[in-house]
């Protein structure tokens, strides 16, 4: 007879096996853009919990953020997104590869957020694994929907359009700070005056 704690890992297994079997055979290639924008939306969507606020004296709901790192010497944080969710051998049909191990990542950091306690691979981080992998295939997002849209390639005419109105407002702030040195200019020649006047007497 099985026990409680075998009767779970069962289920996790189980549940595992759905998580698997609910994505297509043939999973498109995850682009950076696209695993970005996919990291930050599943944090949003699950990563959420009720903590106890003593200083409020009540439920409080607190929330997860992404990891974020930059290059020594700079000021731009970056979104972290992880080599092997982009496939970039091409191979987007294993567990270790593209969408499938984007989910299954971000599902390990949501649940070690939500259930601190808890082991990896248990019950609970199994099922958010599958309500993720429902969530990216219900909002389309295997179908392309979070890929950046193409800029178009502006024209000859466009380009020299730009370039125009750059230059006049360049023309123009320069025109400002002008204006501005000639005020102070008066005003500090006036102040000098004084001043000159003041020795003399």
């Amino acid at each position: 007879m099985e026990t409680l704690h075998q009767q779970i890992n069962r289920e996790a297994r189980k549940t595992y096996g759905q998580v698997n079997r609910m994505f297509p055979e043939s999973l498109p290639i995850l682009e950076r853009d696209e695993a970005e924008r996919a990291y930050k939306k599943l944090v949003a969507k699950f990563g959420t919990k009720q903590v106890w606020s003593e200083y409020r004296g009540k439920w409080v709901t607190e929330k997860l953020t992404v990891y974020r790192w930059r290059y020594k010497g700079t000021k731009t944080w970056k979104v972290r997104v992880r080599k092997c969710w982009l496939s970039l051998n091409g191979d987007t049909n294993t567990l270790s590869k593209g969408w499938r191990r984007l989910v299954h990542d971000v599902s390990h950091y949501v649940h070690d957020f939500r259930f601190p306690n808890s082991n990896d691979h248990d019950l609970a981080q199994a099922k958010i694994e599958q309500e993720m992998a429902q969530f990216v295939i219900d909002s389309g997002w295997l179908e392309g929907k979070l890929k950046s849209k193409p800029k178009a390639k502006p024209t000859w005419d466009e380009k020299r359009n730009a370039k125009i109105i750059n230059l006049e407002k360049l023309i123009k702030s320069w025109e400002t700070k002008e204006k501005r040195a000639r005020t102070y200019i008066k005003k500090y020649k006036a102040k000098l005056k004084r001043a000159q006047v003041r020795l003399a007497d």
